[in-house]
């Protein structure tokens, strides 16, 4: 044949192959014709091979790829391969391999036909032929939470496990040149765990697709220390050299069934979480003949719920949406003020609410495990005394919203209760602010939400409860397979991850001190236009120019200028916020706050605080000689750097720090020295609102103050 086709020409040659190729496709392939489109050779191979058994490797221990499942072998590769014998009428099946190492082993004898999930390597592609990745798996590190490996890095030196014949080993040193391990390889992720719960090995790295959170669930004495983003088990098919036209067709199969081989995927994760999660029958009948639920949000009850558009948004949506993605469970919204979802969830027609937990709720609530495990803090005004628990609330006003369980509670507890009822905690918000009320009760992370969107800096945290104020969604009696099932779905949920993302869902809060700043500042340009129309009547009687220019140069450094630091003031920095919002970038912005300014001011007079406030203020400009640096406050100081990077303003803080160490200033018999919190983030574009990156730096620094206050109090006294 080859002789034949030397000498017919070319054109001739192509019609007579293309023709054979019909005809044997015609009469071989047309009773089941592939349903991935293929060239004509791939056809024609189809057809020859339809009667062929194909035999796959793969790793027996991958999480969701393939595990067994009421009394059936199921998982992602099982119904992927069903897929694929429709869509291409190749008959798949898995081959018989008890370890990674095992199937590899054998598709390297030539007794299995195609290995599923070998990653590509210099050595693997002088042998074989990858198609694309299926699925892409992260690799996890893990290790004991008893240990002191805490990061990645904490493994430098120590001894790490691997899955024998697993390239992860490879590229560690590659992706981490600095980090130097002692590998020890394993048959599998069993023997691998064995050995670091008994302390051979310092830490295990292997890839995910589910069985991470398998392997949490059942070993609850290790944790996952380290997601590895950039590192991923391809979830490829390889088949040998020879075979190129085999590859070829699974490559299109993979190709142009993307969209299901997803679907795919998210059945299997959900049926293996299912066994991770040890579903007893109930559970399991539960959600196959029901899987729905209704869930109620409440309108207005950042950033805990919001309702948008049918969705439920911020922390408890992003869970619920979670718990769904985990188990399968389709949940219907509804919505509206708490009061109203709350009597509906009571008498049954809502089945999920988040509520908090109290005796007389739990009446009518079966309660989960808590989203959140943090309590409720009690919280007024910067001038409020302190409170020690709700028993400091006696015959203090405090703002409790409508149906919420902090009237019962504080029934409960005081004597003498004085409950403001609010609609909701904008309401309570505004009475404390305006001093209609003393405090009110609310949990941490909403009243971070609110205080830090909406500016509000006179108010603070002023005391704890010891009441299990955790949150939690409160399931409906009825429901009692549903409550199981969510129960055991938080097991695999990260509550900061669901923060995170919560927040991220739902609208940004006005920050009022910001508008009633620019209120200031407009009422203050309106002034300036005054003092530039008489300045203009006065210039004009004058006949010296160059008085009048610099009359109005000293009016501006007066205006914009800060007179204890010489830094500019608020004015200014509104004056030029439209050039700093066009870079360059990267821009970063700098919040400081100096620490102890009161205590000094109280205790050595507003001369010392002042020379304090002239010492920091030299030593920041010291720290960031080309920054444009505003005091914001009075002790608050604002610096915009551009054309920075992360790791050059990290060293220039640190340095700044140290040089506030070792600045003295002396006060009488002894020195005081100068700290301040510091918090910044940095923007790469004008997509990067300059408004949000000062809010970011302004949170960040705040939780250095925090730390820096939390490290102090279990110093204790010196």
């Amino acid at each position: 044949m080859i002789t034949v086709f030397a000498v017919i020409p070319t054109l001739k040659r192509w019609l007579l192959a293309a023709a054979l190729g019909l005809v044997m496709a015609t009469n071989a392939v047309c009773a089941q014709a592939p349903l991935v489109n293929l060239s004509v050779e791939e056809q024609v191979w189809v057809a020859g091979h339809r009667e062929q058994i194909f035999s796959v490797g793969f790793d027996p221990y991958a999480g969701m790829d393939c595990f067994d499942f009421r009394g059936a072998r199921v998982g992602f590769l099982p119904a992927l391969l069903a897929d694929m014998q429709k869509q291409l009428g190749l008959r798949l099946a898995l081959a018989r391999v008890s370890s990674w190492d095992d199937a590899y082993s054998h598709f390297l004898r030539g007794t299995v036909d195609i290995l599923y999930g070998a990653n590509p390597t210099p050595e693997r592609e002088r042998i074989m032929l990858f198609t694309g990745p299926a699925l892409r798996y992260p690799y996890a590190t893990f290790a004991r939470k008893d240990s002191a490996i805490q990061t990645l890095g904490d493994l430098d030196g120590k001894r790490v496990g691997f899955i024998r014949n697993d390239f992860v080993s490879q590229r560690i040193p590659q992706e981490y040149p600095n980090i130097h391990f002692q590998p020890l390889e394993f048959i599998n992720q069993k023997q691998g765990l064995s050995a670091l719960l008994s302390g051979k090995i310092d830490g295990f790295i292997t890839s995910g697709g589910g069985v991470e959170h398998e392997f949490l669930f059942n070993y609850p004495s290790l944790s996952m220390i380290a997601e590895l983003p950039t590192i991923t088990s391809d979830m490829t098919f390889a088949v040998r050299k020879d075979n190129a036209v085999l590859a070829g067709i699974l490559n299109a199969y993979l190709q142009q069934r993307k969209d299901s081989i997803q679907i795919i995927a998210r059945d299997a994760a959900r049926i293996y979480n299912r066994k991770i999660l040890r579903l007893t029958d109930a559970e399991l009948n539960w959600l196959e003949k029901k899987g729905e639920a209704v869930v109620g949000v409440a309108d207005d009850y950042l950033p805990f719920d919001f309702y948008q558009d049918g969705q439920y948004k911020g922390i408890a949506g992003e869970t619920l949406k979670s718990i769904a993605d985990i188990t399968g469970i389709h949940f219907n919204v509804v919505h509206g003020p708490f009061a109203d979802v709350y009597e509906k969830a009571r008498t049954g027609s809502i089945d999920v609410l988040n509520i908090a937990k109290t005796e007389d709720r739990q009446r009518y609530f079966l309660y989960p495990r808590p989203i959140s495990t943090e309590r409720d803090i009690i919280v007024g005004l910067k001038t409020s005394p302190p409170v020690h628990d709700v028993y400091g609330l006696e015959k203090k006003r405090v703002a409790v919203i409508d149906g919420f369980w902090h009237e019962e509670y504080l029934r409960k507890n005081l004597k003498d209760p004085r409950i403001i009822k609010t609609a909701d905690i904008m309401e309570s918000l505004r009475l404390l602010r305006s001093g209609d009320v003393d405090y009110l009760i609310e949990n941490p992370t909403v009243v971070e939400f609110y205080i830090h969107g909406l500016g509000y800096s006179d108010l603070v945290k002023r005391g704890n409860t010891s009441k299990d104020s955790f949150v939690y969604f409160g399931v409906n009696r009825s429901k009692p397979e549903l409550a199981s099932i969510m129960d055991k779905a938080l097991t695999l949920i990260n509550f900061e991850d669901m923060k995170y993302a919560g927040i991220q869902s739902v609208p940004t809060l006005r920050n009022e001190q910001s508008r009633q700043l620019a209120m200031v500042v407009a009422g203050l340009l309106v002034a300036l236009m005054a003092i530039l129309i008489i300045t203009i009547k006065i210039v004009r009687s004058l006949a010296n120019q160059k008085a009048q220019t610099q009359i109005l140069k000293e009016r501006e450094h007066l205006l914009y200028t800060d007179p204890l630091t010489g830094f500019h003031n608020r004015n200014y920095l509104a004056h030029i916020t439209q050039t700093l919002i066009r870079g360059p970038f990267p821009q970063t912005v700098l919040v400081a706050d100096l620490n102890n300014l009161k205590p000094v001011n109280d205790t050595h007079g507003h001369a010392t605080g002042d020379a304090l406030l002239v010492l920091f203020a030299t030593l920041l400009r010291d720290a960031f000689p080309d920054g444009e640096i505003f005091r914001t406050g009075g002790d608050e100081f604002l610096v915009v750097l551009n054309s920075t990077q992360t790791d050059q303003i990290a060293q220039s803080v640190e340095a700044m720090k140290s040089r506030c160490l070792e600045t003295p200033y002396r006060v009488g018999d002894h020195d005081i020295h100068p700290s301040a919190a510091v918090g910044y983030c940095i923007r790469n574009s004008e997509a990067d609102l300059l408004d949000e990156c000062i809010r970011c730096a302004d949170y960040r620094m705040y939780e250095a103050k925090a730390g820096m206050k939390k490290q102090a109090a279990q110093l204790g006294p010196s």
